[in-house]
């Protein structure tokens, strides 16, 4: 059976993490799941900007992806992965990592307003994500393509509760 890595794709705020633990079971049985945030908030202290450390949390996230990729027969890769550009730049440092692996990119669609409403109600925690901040990545998303090196791309549309699965042809 080949590797699998799922990367998840979707704003802060659209249900990435709550849809990978309500569907644990989607993901297979030796699952690693990182999560960027999780990596962020164990290095960002009280007051300090949201994204002060993001070179140091994105080497980690790279390395502990690196870990279930070799480890694990899936890997979870949990963070925003909005356009073309952050996808490349993951896979890219993933590298030889990737061999003999199969990518899947898992797509959680949103609303605005409904991202903003589970944003505040993380306000006051290191959770929170600047308004002004989950606008602009918003505005930002690009769907992922099989060019970018995805071998199936899985869209979940949170407000017509419709999985839609795209399979390389």
């Amino acid at each position: 059976m080949k590797n699998k890595l799922y990367v998840m794709c979707g704003c802060p705020g659209s249900g990435k993490s709550t849809y990978c633990n309500q569907h644990r079971t989607y993901f297979g049985k030796d699952v690693r799941y990182i999560s960027r945030d999780n990596i962020r908030f164990s290095l960002v202290n009280e007051g300090e900007e949201y994204f002060s450390h993001e070179n140091e949390v994105f080497r980690e996230y790279i390395e502990d992806i690196k870990r279930g990729l070799r480890f694990c027969d899936a890997t979870i890769a949990d963070a925003t992965h909005l356009n073309r550009g952050s996808r490349t730049k993951l896979l890219r440092n993933l590298g030889t990592s990737l061999k003999d692996c199969e990518v899947v990119a898992v797509v959680i669609r949103t609303p605005l307003e409904v991202c903003l409403e589970r944003n505040e109600k993380r306000a006051g925690t290191k959770a929170y994500v600047p308004v002004s901040a989950i606008k602009n990545m918003y505005e930002s998303f690009t769907m992922p393509t099989f060019e970018e090196g995805f071998d199936e791309i899985v869209i979940v549309d949170t407000v017509r509760d419709v999985t839609v699965i795209k399979t390389k042809e």
